[in-house]
């Protein structure tokens, strides 16, 4: 008798393998994580409890999802058993403090004791959760957790300004586990309050065709354009990253269709791989779903998830309209990037055009004030309904059980490094190393906003070349956000400012996990795409200072206000670009170039209708009128 698994047929004999047991064990754990946080939507559990169950849930599913690969006799086996006692001893975690909810909750930290079951919860759990992080997401993480761990108990063995009396270990228990901070702290808590929500409506809209049907829009799009397999990947990416928020699955689902186009229309191998990671990284700051980053910043911040989603339009935008002019220019400079003819054949895109209701249901419900969470919710149910209405676009329901356990896997890999990174902000916060930071940074930018910028900048990319984005942000807006708000920076500026440098780690090597993914579809050099993704990545340091100028591009102020600022957004950057590629209608001097940045820098740090900024437009206008109309009669144009 054979057995019909999900989507699988199994026979009987198939049940008694490890790798079976395995993924009996992945199903379970997926569906009851799953219902438990869909449950707590409708019937909210306390935070403690909902928090704890998450985390260690989550735990359990990366050791699941990634057992250890010990391919060796003796050693297989121990890796099995290390696997299947890692799990047992999580799940016991969540069962334990389940049980233990009432006590923890009435604790009164440094007042009641610290018992020997909270100490071994504490020590026992933090191996079991840094073993996770460095199955999720490697080293690089683990050792700036465990560093700021360390410096928690040694901090009175630090010089200067780094030093402090250090915790005791029960100090530490009651700071890390044992209350909704550090491990079960904010960045926890987001994970389940918000996070859940879109990842569950992102794999939905996926698995039931709309993520194909984003790529096709994208090539109906761009693809006849000059430089259409670039463009199509931008578009693509932008459009996929609106509703996945996850640059490592916008690149792997994107890429693996356009990588192969690009190559096909003339990109080596490094050139595409680094235009779909720069792509993909950008739709962590593409609305309204964003990345991790952005919903722990609501958290973090107290305001609405949809005030933050509006405040990044303009500057996302200008983002990808910065990269979009790159590629077209960089096209009709050197004659490369048009699709070829045979691919130009693409599904008719009218019969599916339905699809886009859910993401258009869970937008209106953002706009007109529902939460975030209860968006997401619309937006999923509607996804699962729409696709039935017609025939051509009905699923096969057994597809919602793999978009379940992808639902799990993609919660689990964020949610073991969010709950790392909660150890970081507990020890960088109640030892006043973040206070003190902030009284060292500016003493080093002397009171000047633009030095003290830069200095973030270099830190953020600093910290991006080990961390993933949300964990970069997190330590960065622990310790350049203060500061900068000391220099008179809006609150949620400088939150952006430092989301964005830090969105870099996803392009910047040695650990530059897009750039990766993408230079594996492509079969290219990791390294050497990720330094061109970082090249591409320029126009990233533009955009940000022009929201520290003018917070009319956050989407505050009037409807005029507004237009007027995203206006000189998208000129400056629009004049990067070129200054950047050399090339508009013909190559251009250094002098054309020069003229160019100066005019971006501009139009991006003088205020808005300022004398500067409308001389600025003036000449921009100018530099285009003489490179169309004025050269071509007494300078050819040069490749």
């Amino acid at each position: 008798m054979a057995i019909n698994f999900g989507v699988r047929v199994l026979k009987p004999s198939d049940l008694l393998t490890f790798p079976m047991l395995m993924r009996v064990v992945q199903i379970g754990l997926s569906f009851t994580y799953v219902t438990y946080l869909l449950r707590h939507f409708f019937n909210p559990a306390s935070p403690l409890a909902a928090v704890t169950f998450h985390v260690f849930m989550a735990v359990a599913l990366v050791f699941a999802f990634n057992p250890l690969n010990w391919r060796a006799g003796l050693t297989r086996w121990l890796g099995r058993a290390i696997d299947i006692g890692a799990i047992a001893l999580s799940i016991g975690f969540v069962w334990t403090y389940q049980n233990e909810i009432g006590r923890l909750e009435r604790h009164l930290e440094m007042i009641d004791p610290v018992l020997p079951l909270d100490m071994f919860l504490h020590i026992v759990g933090l191996v079991l959760i840094f073993e996770a992080v460095r199955r999720a997401v490697g080293w690089s993480l683990l050792v700036v957790v465990m560093g700021f761990l360390a410096y928690g108990y040694l901090g009175p063995y630090f010089p200067g300004w780094m030093s402090f009396p250090g915790f005791s270990l029960s100090t530490m228990a009651e700071l890390i586990s044992m209350k909704t901070d550090g491990i079960f702290g904010v960045t926890a808590t987001a994970a389940i309050n918000f996070v859940f929500y879109f990842v569950l409506f992102g794999t939905i809209f996926t698995f039931t065709g709309g993520g194909a049907l984003f790529i096709d829009l994208a090539m109906r799009m761009t693809a006849r354009l000059k430089g259409g397999a670039a463009k199509m990947a931008l578009v693509g990416s932008a459009l996929f990253g609106m509703v996945s928020g996850s640059a490592i699955a916008n690149t792997t689902s994107t890429g693996a269709l356009t990588i192969p186009i690009m190559r096909r229309a003339g990109y080596s191998k490094d050139q595409a791989a680094a235009t779909e990671a720069i792509a993909s990284t950008g739709g962590q700051l593409m609305p309204p779903i964003m990345g991790v980053a952005a919903f722990v910043m609501a958290d973090l911040l107290g305001i609405p998830y949809g005030t933050i989603a509006a405040a990044a339009l303009i500057p996302s935008a200008a983002f990808y309209f910065a990269l979009y002019v790159i590629v077209d220019l960089r096209a009709r400079r050197y004659g490369i990037g048009n699709v070829p003819a045979e691919l130009l054949e693409i599904a008719p895109v009218l019969p599916r055009v339905h699809l886009l209701a859910s993401p258009i249901a869970m937008i209106t419900c953002l706009i007109i004030g529902y939460s975030a969470p209860y968006a997401a919710l619309v937006g999923t149910v509607t996804a699962l309904v729409v696709p039935v209405l017609r025939k051509s676009t009905r699923y096969d329901p057994r597809q919602l059980f793999d978009a379940i356990l992808d639902t799990a896997k993609q919660m689990a890999w964020i949610s073991a490094p969010l709950a790392a990174v909660g150890i970081v902000m507990v020890v960088a916060t109640q030892s006043n190393l973040a206070l003190n930071f902030v009284s060292i940074l500016s003493d080093a930018g002397t009171g000047q906003l633009y030095l003290s910028l830069l200095l973030v900048i270099v830190g953020c990319i600093i910290m991006g070349m080990g961390l993933p984005t949300v964990a970069a942000y997190i330590i960065g807006s622990l310790i350049f956000v203060p500061a900068l708000m000391d220099l008179g920076v809006d609150r949620l500026a400088a939150n952006l400012f430092v989301l964005y440098y830090c969105v870099l780690s996803m392009v910047t090597p040695p650990v530059a996990l897009c750039s990766y993914a993408a230079a594996g579809i492509a079969n290219s050099d990791a390294n050497k795409t990720g330094l061109l993704a970082f090249a591409y990545s320029l126009v990233i340091f533009l955009v940000p200072f022009g929201f520290i100028n003018d917070p009319h591009i956050l989407w505050q102020g009037t409807g005029l206000q507004i237009a007027v600022g995203a206006a000189g957004m998208f000129l400056a950057t629009f004049s990067w670009a070129v200054f950047l590629m050399g090339w508009m209608n013909g190559k251009l001097s250094w002098l054309e170039r020069g003229i160019f940045l100066a005019v971006s820098l501009s139009l991006i740090l003088s205020p808005t209708l300022s004398p500067a900024w409308d001389i600025s437009v003036i000449v921009v206008v100018a530099l285009l009128f003489w490179c169309f109309t004025l050269r071509p009669r007494f300078v050819p144009a040069q490749a």
